[in-house]
């Protein structure tokens, strides 16, 4: 009669200690071999030897859960199985295998003990019925399990333990056992590398991304998302990326805001130390010297030296490509190929300096140690390409924070880079808007334009202030 495994025999003898607990019905004794209920009845091996420092579990759950849990203590120095113990749950043969190979690996080098067989297991217990054959292969497969989480815990990575413990996962051991620690540890060691190489990935793309802002902010311009397009990791969509960059940027009270061209007129007049009637520079780089700027922080050298200080060999570092090396020979030097593979690299994520500025549509990123905000600013809305916006920002700004008028001139500098006729333009333009009507025009004695704001300047004081710059500071000289 076949058993319903749903339904709990009315007579069942069970083998329950602390070590075995047998769920199935003793009912086909007989098929078992003397040898093998010998050893059941022996219970050699049985429970956690002392000081076990590897363990293991292979099983099923499938028609009653049979699993085999292996305990050994390893001699960390030599690889030998001092000790090994079992706790069994299922069956007779599971129990036996079980002893078995804790007596057959028992005094056994670990390299020994990976050659244990289920041969070798079901010659020593004379057999196990047909249906129980699952049994020999848990234990050999515990076995295995068993030296892996030894090597774990000594350090092992994902290719150590697939060279010191290679696992078939379509062999009929790997198809029969629903439940294995080996496996377990392999797939955990397997996530743990591919989340390592996931971050090594990004921070390689986020180091990239910062190199590149730092080069065009030497150049005087700002990075946007579509200038790291080429760099974002596969695994990542571009807007998670640019998320990240955004997140390891230098921390500062709150990122930039865009400059808001409608806002300007309404800010009050600065009364703080950065008030000053006769300030000289205006925005950005005159023309004239912006081809002699040299950026604040292009990348330093390995070391620093004075003029006067000689070069010694610590101040060259010669480093051959990836899977070359330098190789003296008759005292020539050459490049020689390696057979070994370039070790991966995993740049460190450098943000300190990057700032980032918050466009209406767009972030804009810049370095600044190199750029000043006020520089990003009008970077950002010559990169917006907006001539409107860039005038009406530039005069009303020059007007609230010095407090001055901006000469005509003054356009034409980097970043802008207005032309005149272009200027008159769209100052046109301002004035037939009423948004824009603050917005005055006046020229000093000798013909230079300015433009200010009336919300911040009035006429006269704007008019004395175009002279000063234009005439007077020259008598002064």
């Amino acid at each position: 009669m076949e058993r319903n495994v749903y339904e709990k025999p009315e007579e069942r003898v069970l083998l329950r200690t602390a070590d075995v607990y047998q769920t199935e019905a003793p009912d086909e004794v007989e098929s078992y071999s003397d040898r093998l209920l010998a050893i059941v009845a022996a219970f050699e091996n049985s429970g956690r030897p002392e000081g076990a420092n590897a363990q293991s579990m292979v099983g099923k759950s499938k028609r009653g859960e049979v699993a085999c849990r292996l305990f050994a203590r390893i001699d960390p120095a030599t690889g030998i199985i001092e000790a090994a113990g079992f706790k069994t749950r299922g069956c007779l043969a599971m129990t036996g295998c079980a002893s078995v190979a804790c007596s057959l690996v028992e005094g056994k080098g670990i390299e020994e003990a990976l050659e244990l067989t289920t041969e070798e297991v079901r010659e020593a217990v004379d057999g196990v019925p047909p249906g129980k054959v699952n049994a020999l292969h848990f234990s050999v497969c515990a076995v295995k399990a068993l030296v892996g989480d030894m090597l774990l815990r000594d350090g092992a990575d994902l290719a150590g333990l697939d060279e010191a413990v290679p696992c078939d996962e379509q062999s009929v051991s790997c198809l029969m056992a629903e439940h294995c620690s080996l496996r377990q540890s392999r797939l955990e060691l397997r996530l743990e590398e591919e989340a390592a190489e996931r971050e090594r990935v990004e921070d390689n793309a986020c180091a990239a991304a910062f190199d590149l802002v730092r080069a065009n902010t030497a150049r005087g311009t700002l990075t946007v998302a579509a200038d790291w397009d080429h760099l974002v990791p596969s695994h990542l969509s571009a807007a998670e990326f640019s998320a990240m960059l955004l997140a390891r940027c230098e921390e500062e009270e709150g990122a930039t805001e865009a400059p808001d061209p409608a806002a300007a007129a309404l800010a009050p007049v600065s009364q703080g130390p950065e008030r000053s009637a006769y300030a000289d520079r205006g925005v950005g780089i005159p023309s004239l010297f912006a081809d002699t700027v040299e950026p604040a922080a292009m990348p330093e050298t390995k070391r620093a030296l004075a003029p006067e200080e000689p070069l010694s060999d610590d101040d060259f570092e010669l480093r051959p490509p990836d899977g070359y090396e330098l190789v003296e020979v008759e005292g020539v030097w050459g490049l020689v190929k390696t057979d070994e593979a370039a070790a991966p690299v995993h740049r460190t994520v450098d943000g300190s300096g990057i700032r980032a500025m918050l466009g209406p549509q767009t972030t804009y990123l810049y370095d600044g140690t190199v750029m000043t905000a006020a520089f990003a600013r009008w970077a950002y809305l010559a990169q917006e390409d907006d001539p409107l916006a860039t005038f009406v920002y530039c005069v009303r700004e020059e007007s609230r924070t010095y407090p001055r008028p901006m000469a005509r001139e003054s356009f034409a500098n980097r970043p802008i880079e207005m032309g005149a006729e272009e200027v008159e333009a769209v100052f046109q333009r301002a004035r037939k808007q009423e948004a824009y009507g603050d917005l005055e025009r006046l020229e000093a004695s000798n013909g230079d334009v300015y433009f200010y704001s009336s919300a911040h300047l009035d006429a006269e004081h704007a008019t004395a202030l175009a002279e000063w710059s234009s005439v007077d500071r020259y008598r002064n000289v």
